[in-house]
């Protein structure tokens, strides 16, 4: 009895070893075999033209979009370098325009100042002329004194400003009516201080 289930065993054994045993050439045939599959696959994976689209999709959105200068500086960084300067274009466009403002702005540290400055670069036109940020500057205050709407929206934004600086609540002026007697920040003080800009812009000689 043993000796039967022992001659069974013994030929299982044998039967199902041949099965799974390979000459080193079989092995080195299903390693290369291996390799060659796991190169297609690498090689699918770069050149996946779905995967291609996307980076030319997006290379395409980028170069047709303009940007604010935060966006600018955010995006690009070291990008907008030129020449030997050090310092990316948009940070000297924003500085030129913050020079300026201080130069030529009758309250240089206050609200108006500083509204301005954040109205100014944040609009495209100044990342779209980098390299002349004052004729982007001039054509900003020009909208503001032109455009009822966009003069309207940047007082409101002077008075929230002032408001935040002080404490008081913010006096909102409405247009074609006389400001609150406690305002500090009425319609004809910001369209005076504006027309001033204007004209230093206008004087200034990057238009000679």
């Amino acid at each position: 009895m043993f000796s039967s289930f022992f001659g069974w065993l013994s030929a299982w054994l044998v039967r199902y070893w041949s099965r799974w045993q390979k000459t080193p050439a079989q092995q080195s045939s299903q390693l290369l075999e291996q390799e060659e599959t796991s190169s297609i696959n690498t090689a699918a994976f770069k050149k996946n033209p779905e995967k291609e689209t996307v980076r030319e999709i997006e290379k395409e959105i980028r170069s047709g979009r303009k940007f604010s200068i935060a966006e600018a500086i955010g995006r690009e960084g070291g990008s907008f370098m030129k020449g030997e300067s050090v310092v990316p274009r948009p940070l000297r466009a924003a500085n030129e325009i913050k020079q300026f403002i201080a130069a030529y702005s009758s309250e240089p540290t206050g609200v108006l100042a500083s509204e301005l400055y954040l109205w100014v670069t944040a609009d495209i036109r100044v990342s779209a002329q980098l390299d002349t940020p004052l004729v982007a500057f001039a054509q900003i205050v020009e909208t503001l004194l032109d455009e009822p709407t966009f003069f309207y929206e940047f007082a409101r934004q002077v008075a929230i400003a002032h408001s935040r600086l002080t404490g008081d609540r913010p006096y909102f002026q409405q247009p074609n009516h006389p400001p609150h007697p406690e305002a500090d920040y009425t319609h004809d003080a910001i369209r005076q201080y504006l027309s001033e800009i204007s004209t230093a812009l206008s004087l200034y000689p990057f238009n000679a």
